[in-house]
């Protein structure tokens, strides 16, 4: 297994060095980072075990024998009452097992003691797409107070182009708690009855019914897919259930819940390398802890050996970070079709000469150059002959001054092409104003394309572009509040855009009530 990963790693490296980053991240990895999922009242020693012995031993072994961090992620604690009051807790769960899954070089998800006689909470969605929520609405035309509860908790939200229904605020906590158990009732019903009538799929039937611990679970099997070995699953045997306290035992639905737990169990069975399937008896002690401890750091190490060649590799990690860098920056890249047009005209014609990208600060220059380094190899019928580098001035300490990326550049043109490598280089530390430098060199004789700044128009063009690609748009009062931001008075940059369109991304067209902090936005600082 290791041999055919590390194969697989010398594969990526070779399209790394080549300017192909589709498998690098947005940031460079630096720890194991667990996300842990399991119930909740039933599994309070165990996650306490784990807190108090287990990790603090995790995290000395990564620190002492990899230098790395430990860090885990239990959201049974500490998601904040304002989360819980806007129905977030589950979006939050599963973006920071996304996160996990995202940034740990090893294990990311710790299917913890979750697999014992419990399925779980079940809460009612945050958010319904429209055309559900009507079919629901359709099959309880009969029954005027459910229909009437389900409009009551729910209300439209038009600022996405495939409309959705988001469940209120709670104001009351103890009108909500007499509501919640009855909203979830009508909720399922309303899915069988949807499904029956083959108005919604079974997938979207079982969004009505599934637990928050099986939503983490499909999750992580989702992220996990075509990756090896990153999960570990803990499964709890108890004998003499009825005995024990009523914390352990299913207490509801208790026939659907079983089916739904055995479902889960099974795919873990199917999904999961056995050797990361582990059982233990009820009580929880000393040798369990050790057991938990084992299985990680066994894990931990099968990945750690596949990272550690590279870990002093010093051309590979710069590459990499550059790499990365690059991944960041086309985020939220808007399309400018006439630099690109004159980029590719000097790409595909001349054979000698350079072609220089000039602009202020902050107009988007290297955002344009990462964009380059994936549409570059489209312009060619044999695209996997070009090979592209590119470094990013002052983006990281390697680069904080022109000769060491000239340096890098050298080292992967020679690793590229097998040539034999260079000598250490010396260079004068002289200070250089870059771009008289390269006038002075080639004579003049070069290419040279401007990059205005972002003008009113273009800024609006560059929002827009955003919102149809997340499907979203603003209200007309949204827009009212959005304008001033792009006048005159303000400069203009691409990163205030980003800024301004990432607080966008919480409004809601029921929201009539302009954000004060918002308003008060007159420049980037005031945005970040």
């Amino acid at each position: 297994m290791v041999a055919i990963i590390r194969v697989l790693s010398m594969k990526y490296d070779e399209q790394l060095y080549r300017g192909r980053f589709d498998h690098v991240g947005d940031r460079k990895l630096n720890s194991v980072r667990v996300f842990v999922s399991s119930t909740f009242t039933d599994t309070t020693e165990e996650r306490n075990g784990l807190i108090d012995l287990v990790y603090p031993r995790l995290r000395d072994y990564c620190l002492t024998k990899y230098n790395i961090q430990f860090q885990y992620s239990d959201m049974r604690w500490g998601i904040q009452s304002t989360a819980a009051n806007t129905h977030g807790t589950v979006d939050m769960c599963l973006q920071e097992l996304d996160t996990c899954c995202q940034l740990s070089m090893a294990t990311n998800c710790v299917l913890k003691v979750l697999l014992s006689h419990r399925y779980g909470s079940r809460f009612a969605p945050a958010c319904i797409p429209s055309y559900i929520f009507q079919s629901f609405e359709q099959c309880l035309l009969s029954n005027v107070e459910e229909k009437n509860l389900l409009s009551q908790m729910y209300q439209l939200d038009e600022n996405y182009v495939d409309k959705r229904y988001f469940l209120r605020s709670i104001e009351d906590q103890q009108e909500w708690n007499e509501s919640e158990k009855k909203l979830q009732n009508i909720l399922r019903k309303a899915a069988d009855l949807c499904y029956e009538q083959k108005l919604i799929s079974k997938n979207e039937r079982d969004e009505f019914h599934i637990s928050v611990t099986a939503q983490e679970i499909y999750r992580a099997l989702k992220n996990n897919k075509d990756k090896v070995r990153r999960m570990i699953c803990f499964f709890r045997e108890i004998n003499d259930l009825e005995k024990l306290d009523s914390k352990f035992p299913e207490t509801e639905n208790i026939t659907e819940t079983q089916q739904l737990l055995n479902d889960i169990k099974n795919l873990l069975h199917q999904s999961l390398d056995p050797s990361d399937i582990y059982s233990y008896q009820s009580e929880i002690s000393e040798s369990v802890l050790r057991g938990f401890y084992q299985a990680l750091k066994i894990q931990i190490d099968f990945h750690m050996k596949i990272h550690e060649h590279k870990r002093e590799d010093k051309l590979y990690n710069q590459v990499l970070e550059h790499a990365i860098q690059s991944n960041l920056l086309v985020q939220r890249f808007f399309p400018r079709s006439e630099i690109f047009d004159q980029v590719k005209e000097y790409i595909t014609t001349t054979e000698h000469g350079s072609c220089i990208l000039v602009g202020q600060s902050g107009t988007g220059k290297s955002s344009i150059m990462a964009k380059l380094v994936n549409e570059i190899p489209k312009w060619y019928s044999q695209s996997n002959s070009v090979s592209i580098i590119i470094r990013f001035l002052g983006a990281i300490p390697s680069s904080s001054d022109i000769r060491r990326p000239l340096i890098s550049i050298i080292e992967q043109i020679c690793s590229l092409y097998h040539l034999e490598t260079i000598d250490e280089i010396e260079i004068e530390r002289t200070a250089y104003q870059i771009y008289d430098q390269l006038k002075t060199i080639y004579k003049n004789q070069f290419t040279e394309i401007e990059i205005k700044p972002f003008d009113e128009h273009i800024a609006q063009q560059v929002f827009q572009s955003w919102l149809e690609k997340d499907r979203r748009f603003l209200t007309t009062i949204q827009y009212d509040w959005l304008k001033p931001k792009f006048s005159i008075r303000h400069h203009i940059s691409p990163l205030l855009i980003s800024l301004l369109y990432d607080q966008t991304l919480t409004w809601h067209s029921y929201n009539e009530i302009p954000d004060k902090a918002f308003l008060s936005i007159k420049t980037t600082r005031d945005a970040i």
